[in-house]
């Protein structure tokens, strides 16, 4: 029988750089609040870096919402609810749910801003949900549908998840370009129809109709407007740490291009994040969206410094890194 402790642990990044797993108290859930139980936790790889490492400019949206001790340290996991505060209706002790909060062994977490995880569902896999929503964003910005031909540059995590969203909405071609051959591979996987090794300008002599830049790095903007065709569409998909550093070229002008920012906080045309979450689960289940093989690396969260360390200095050898929190606290819950 799972016990309520005390004390929970979460990952927290004390400094600039620094990072460490912490015991903080616990307190009773509040009306519409639920208790959750971690399972697993995965990192977003480049959002948790840029953060740990303050790679960001004092005007940047990462200065204005992160500072040091950053107790959140992540943005998705997975647990099971062990107990429910008054007024909650619709869950109960034993369900699993998806959260967007951080590396913790527990959650407290408002009802409603939880999605229920549907049966079958591998709790692991459920746990790329996060970066899967983000993902979608770009996907219904930019009309993913049978027909699209689609250039995503960047195939790392968020990257994954965006050509698994083309391949499962029957977008005609998925062209993918990375300088890692690893991560091409995982594109190929997931439905990449076109691979660009390498510089993206070894697609020079090509332009396509709609281009979407997942990468963060502001020196590919200017590439991507290049690679965009006349009349074309270019998506950034979240946010550079640098800004200011994203410089247009003179082809938003010449080719009359559209260009557009989705983030994942963006719900448009009644996408809510519980709709999103709805479907990612659906495809997962439907066979729709393969994740096999995407998660690299599983830690215990006592080894938190060195999953940062890998995810900073190797980063071309890593995709999903995974906490695992089943075994951190007497009394887990079975995630069978």
């Amino acid at each position: 029988m799972t016990t309520i402790p005390e004390t929970a642990r979460r990952i927290v990044f004390p400094a600039a750089g620094q990072v460490a797993l912490e015991d903080y108290k616990l307190p009773s859930p509040a009306p519409g609040q639920i208790l959750v139980q971690t399972l697993y936790s995965l990192m977003s790889i480049g959002t948790e870096t840029t953060i740990l490492h303050q790679r960001y400019a004092p005007d940047s949206h990462f200065a204005r919402m992160f500072s040091f001790p950053q107790l959140q340290t992540g943005v998705q996991s997975v647990g099971v609810v062990v107990a429910t505060g008054q007024g909650c209706t619709e869950l109960n002790p034993g369900d699993r749910v998806y959260m967007r909060l951080g590396h913790g062994s527990h959650q407290l977490i408002a009802e409603s801003d939880c999605s229920p995880v549907p049966a079958g569902v591998d709790p692991k896999q459920a746990c790329w949900c996060g970066l899967a929503k983000t993902a979608f964003r770009a996907a219904w910005a930019g009309g993913f549908a049978a027909g699209t031909e689609v250039l995503i540059i960047g195939a790392g995590p968020v990257g994954q998840m965006l050509t698994r969203w083309a391949a499962a909405l029957d977008c005609a071609r998925i062209t993918v370009a990375d300088l890692s051959e690893k991560r091409l591979a995982k594109a190929r996987d997931g439905g990449a129809t076109d691979l660009v090794p390498g510089d993206l300008q070894a697609s020079a002599d090509e332009s396509f109709p709609l281009v979407i830049d997942c990468t963060g790095n502001p020196a590919v903007f200017q590439p991507a407007l290049a690679a965009a065709a006349k009349f074309g569409k270019v998506i950034l998909l979240g946010d550079t740490g640098f800004p200011g550093r994203q410089c247009l070229s003179s082809d938003l002008m010449t080719k009359g291009l559209t260009l557009q920012a989705t983030h994942d906080s963006h719900d448009r045309d009644g996408w809510t994040e519980r709709r999103v979450d709805a479907l990612f689960f659906e495809k997962l289940q439907d066979k729709r969206f393969p994740l096999e093989g995407l998660i690299s690396h599983e830690f215990h969260p006592h080894d938190c410094t060195g999953a940062y360390q890998l995810a900073e200095n190797q980063r071309h050898d890593t995709m999903g890194i995974l906490f695992n929190w089943t075994d951190t606290q007497d009394g887990d819950p079975d995630d069978s």
